[in-house]
């Protein structure tokens, strides 16, 4: 055999080589972005990280304190939206406990690139977003949705995502120095930070423009990050006795809810009489870690809706699917409801 033949099959077989790595390469993202897009879509509450921020602000021999964050509840929902691509996210975020205060709104539309071997995040702005208010539940709005509707985002202010196989999460990052804002300060090109990590129930997310000499002039300056939790929802029920706690057991005058809905990370919902007005009761679920045990709780509550007090709570395990409370004068349950995945900012 020649010289030139066997140059000829060893390029053949380097190059076959490289194309089976490009390929495994390219098959590697792709499962990795239908992990992302599953981890990502659901509802993500960051109550618990409010709740203890509260406490430590409180606790005079805590002498390094974090800068506060807002409490916030983001929706992120897929939407078949072709005019995007295939894996599009309207990302709906709002007070965290008055769901109609919308704080933003965003379309995202998550690629494979292979040259940066890693998931590709790009970012859609709304021209009218009052237009699009609770767009994941409306398919009519979706369709009409046209490019002039949508702002990109610079495609220098992109995240990139990775897999950490070790700890199986995702960090995700905008390329450092690339991403500018020059609304801010005029005639200064300031750099923008975004930098978020997640996993199946985990996600945080942390965005700050900073000047050439690293300021921070917009975000937190503690660099602390927003941390939430993956909402669960729970279907349940109530019944109690309208004189309150020193109601008699032969009293008749009674309210009852036969359905209500509410999610896992600090809902709270009022009680009301059988008329629809309101009672002096909330109720509130959450799932929070107490300092003393280290160990999250899922924590039903009877609280005061006037002082906010807590009146009786009980509390399982982070993960359990079924709650409840008999007080004799007040009973309720909750059972998770698996099915259901997003509500609207009602």
């Amino acid at each position: 055999m020649s010289q030139i033949h066997v140059a000829w099959r060893f390029w053949l077989l380097a190059t076959g080589f490289s194309l089976g790595l490009a390929g495994a390469a390219q098959a590697a993202l792709t499962n990795d972005l239908q992990q992302l897009i599953t981890w990502f879509s659901g509802e993500w509450n960051n109550n618990e990280q409010v709740w203890q921020q509260k406490i430590d602000a409180a606790d005079v021999k805590l002498l390094v304190k974090q800068d506060s964050v807002a409490h916030v509840h983001e929706v992120a929902a897929p939407l078949k939206l072709p005019l995007l691509g295939e894996h599009v996210f309207y990302v709906q975020q709002s007070s965290g406990l008055e769901r109609t205060e919308i704080k933003s709104q965003r379309l995202l539309r998550f690629t494979v690139d292979t040259a940066a071997q890693a998931i590709r995040q790009e970012s859609f702005e709304l021209k009218e977003p009052s237009r699009f208010v609770n767009l994941h539940l409306k398919p009519a709005e979706q369709a009409a949705l046209k490019s002039e509707d949508l702002i990109a985002a610079p495609i220098s202010c992109a995240m990139y995502w990775r897999y950490d196989a070790t700890l199986k999460t995702f960090n995700g990052a905008s390329q450092p120095g690339q991403c500018t804002d020059k609304v801010l300060r005029q005639g200064q090109d300031l750099v923008v930070y975004h930098s978020s990590t997640l996993n199946s129930t985990f996600h945080s997310s942390l965005s700050q423009t900073k000047d050439a000499g690293g300021q921070v002039l917009q975000g937190n300056r503690t660099d602390t990050a927003v941390r939430s939790r993956k909402a669960r929802y729970f279907e349940g029920w109530l019944w109690f006795r309208n004189a309150g706690p020193s109601s008699l057991p032969e009293d008749k005058n009674i309210s009852f809810t036969a359905k209500y809905l509410m999610h896992s990370e600090g809902q709270r919902m009022p009680v009301l009489f059988q008329d629809g007005s309101p009672s002096p009761y909330l109720i509130e679920l959450a799932t929070l870690t107490y300092q003393n045990t280290r160990k999250p709780v899922l924590k039903f509550t009877l609280m005061d809706s006037a002082t906010l007090k807590t009146l009786t709570y009980v509390w399982a395990n982070a993960d359990a699917h079924t709650l409840g409370m008999n007080l004799g004068w007040f009973q309720a349950g909750v059972a998770q409801k698996s099915d259901h995945i997003y509500e609207g900012s009602k």
